[in-house]
C-alpha cells in the first residue's frame, strides 16, 4: 500500500524541493488508490494517486475540457509518481451554499452546455466511477446512448446476476428508446457525464465548482438528469437554466439517461440499486 512518507519523498524529487516544503497527509484509499492533502512549497493542493493511471489521465483530460467553460479545480501536475501515476490538483477548500449557488449553477451549467462538438462521444474513452466509459464517436444520438451507454452497463449487470425479468425490460428499453428521442434536434454538447450532486461543490461567495467528470459530447439533458437522481434540484437551478423540470417529456428522458448511471451503481455497489433499475425500467416501459 502506498504511504504519505513515500508520497512526500516521490513529491519532492519530481519538484527538486527539499522534504521539509513537502507536506503530505493521507486522507483516505481504497484497495488500490490513496488520496492525500499535500502542501508543496506553501501551496496546498490536493493528490491522488493509483498504480494503474489511465482514470488519472482521463480526468486530466475531462478537467481540461471543462475548464474553459465552468470552475474547475486547476490541473498541478500530474504523470508518474511513487511506482504509479498521480494528479495533483488544486485544494479548493467547500463552503456551505447559499441563495445564489442554485441560480449559479443553472447558469454555468447552460454555459458548458454551450460548448459544441461535431459528433456524440469524445476523442478517448474515460471512466464511470470505476467502469470503463466508451466514447467511440458517433453522429447519432440514440445509437449513441443505447450502443455506449446503456448496453455495456447491461451485460456487466447480466454478468453480476442482474433478475433475467428486469434485464428483459431493460432491453425493451434500449429498443424503445430511439422513438422517444425522435424528433429532437438534439446537438453535441460539452457534459460533464457524472454530475451527481456529491461532484457539485460551493466556493466563496456562491461560486460552484465542478469534479470528477466523466465528459464527452451528448445530450445536454444527462447532466440536468443526473443531478436529480440523489436530491433535489431547486426551481431557481432551473429558471437560470431555462428549463421547465415539470414537462412530462423532459422528466422521462432523465429517468432515460438515469437508468445508465443506476445500473453502474448495480455494477459497482451491487445488488442494493436492483429494484431501482426494475422500477425505472418498468415506468419507462408504461410511457
Amino acid at each position: 500500500m502506498i504511504t504519505s512518507e513515500r508520497i512526500q519523498d516521490a513529491l519532492a524529487a519530481r519538484h527538486g524541493v527539499s522534504v521539509r516544503h513537502c507536506r503530505v497527509e493521507a486522507l483516505g484509499g481504497g484497495d488500490t488508490g490513496a488520496t492525500f492533502q499535500v502542501t508543496l512549497n506553501g501551496r496546498p493542493a490536493f493528490l491522488k494517486w493509483l498504480p494503474d493511471g489511465d482514470a488519472l489521465d482521463a480526468e486530466a483530460d475531462g478537467l481540461a475540457a471543462l475548464a474553459a467553460a465552468i470552475r474547475v479545480p486547476e490541473v498541478l501536475d500530474y504523470g508518474s509518481l511513487a511506482g504509479g501515476r498521480a494528479l495533483l490538483l488544486e485544494w479548493l477548500p467547500p463552503v456551505a451554499p447559499g441563495e445564489r449557488f442554485w441560480p449559479a449553477l443553472g447558469r454555468a451549467l447552460a454555459a458548458l452546455h454551450g460548448v459544441e462538438g461535431e459528433r456524440f462521444g469524445h476523442h478517448r474513452d474515460n471512466w464511470i466511477g470505476a467502469n470503463p466509459q466508451r466514447n467511440t464517436p458517433d453522429t447519432d444520438w440514440p445509437r449513441f446512448f443505447v450502443e455506449r451507454r446503456l448496453a455495456p452497463q447491461l451485460r456487466w449487470a447480466r454478468d453480476r446476476g442482474l433478475d433475467a425479468g428486469v434485464a428483459r425490460r431493460v432491453e425493451r428499453v434500449m429498443a424503445t428508446a430511439p422513438a422517444w428521442l425522435e424528433g429532437l434536434t438534439i446537438r453535441p454538447t460539452l457534459v460533464h457525464g457524472d454530475l451527481w450532486q456529491g461532484n457539485v461543490g460551493t466556493l466563496a461567495g456562491d461560486h460552484p465548482v465542478v469534479f470528477d467528470p466523466a465528459v464527452y459530447y451528448g445530450h445536454a439533458e444527462v447532466d440536468l438528469a443526473m443531478l436529480s437522481l440523489f436530491g433535489r434540484v431547486p426551481d431557481t437551478f432551473y429558471r437560470a437554466y431555462g428549463k421547465n423540470p415539470k414537462a412530462v417529456d423532459f422528466q422521462q428522458r432523465s429517468r432515460l439517461y438515469n437508468l445508465y448511471h443506476l445500473l453502474n451503481h448495480f455494477n459497482l455497489f451491487g445488488g442494493g440499486y436492483a429494484g431501482a433499475v426494475s422500477d425505472s425500467a418498468t415506468a419507462l416501459l408504461r410511457y
